[in-house]
């Protein structure tokens, strides 16, 4: 379900969970971070992106403004609870017990991934580029919340847009790596003299082996690389690319 500034999971919603993912219009940032920026620190002015954020909380009925965390292309994870804040630590991987508990992660090419188990009250919002996939971020998002009490067969699962194949080209190295980042990666590095990899389908692949069912994982199949006028991507537009952000909310258990 897409409205003008975010795509909301329509898997999650159907589970009764807030989910979703920014487009880059619908905020008030100047170009070249027009309009919806949500990246500190990239040349935006921490006002616009202060705004941006507190608009997006508005127009998605989120409770407060969402956790965040310092992003390193890692699998750690980082408990949240309470207001919403940045929190200084290093963490790729965000989850909560708490209802009203909004978690986010900002991406500009690089996977969001939104995961839930309402029955448990268990969220958690991880960002997986690919150094984070061969670090199995999403095998260990599911570890961490079934370390809290959800069960493998109920958590659901949105994988929001990200670079796609089409345009995510990569060296012999990380392809190499993704490969034989989870049994049946190779099926989804392609190319011979030019590699291309598919992060929505990796990530797919490591869920189902977390013992995810497959119909309670969606994939939201737009490449943020071929889509200027919807998404950021810094492999576009380099430093003058933008960030997102996934963000997913649990307000009631059932």
């Amino acid at each position: 379900m897409a409205e003008n500034s975010f795509i909301r999971s329509s898997l999650l919603n159907r589970h009764g969970v807030i989910g979703l993912f920014s487009l880059r219009t619908g905020g008030i940032s100047l170009p070249p971070f027009d309009s919806q920026n949500f990246g500190y620190a990239l040349g935006d002015s921490d006002h616009n992106v202060d705004d941006n954020l507190d608009r997006l909380v508005e127009k998605a009925g989120l409770s407060r403004c969402p956790h965040q965390a310092v992003q390193v292309h890692q699998s750690e994870t980082l408990y949240c609870s309470g207001d919403g804040i940045f929190h200084k630590q290093q963490s790729d991987i965000l989850i909560t017990d708490q209802l009203n508990t909004p978690l986010a992660i900002r991406t500009a090419d690089c996977l969001p991934l939104l995961l839930a188990d309402r029955q448990a009250g268990i969220t958690v919002a991880a960002h997986a580029g690919w150094r984070g996939t061969v670090a199995g971020v999403a095998k260990e998002a599911v570890s961490q919340m079934v370390d809290r009490g959800a069960k493998v067969e109920r958590i659901i699962a949105s994988l929001g847009p990200c670079i796609g194949p089409c345009c995510f080209t990569i060296g012999e190295e990380t392809a190499i790596a993704l490969a034989s980042c989870c049994q049946g990666a190779t099926q989804f590095v392609t190319g011979s003299e030019q590699q291309h990899a598919d992060l929505w389908q990796i990530n797919q692949l490591q869920l189902l082996q977390s013992g995810l069912k497959k119909e309670h994982i969606e994939i939201i199949n737009e490449c943020t690389c071929c889509h200027p006028d919807r998404y950021f991507s810094y492999r576009r537009d380099s430093l003058s690319s933008g960030r997102h952000l996934g963000v997913v909310e649990l307000s009631c258990k059932p």
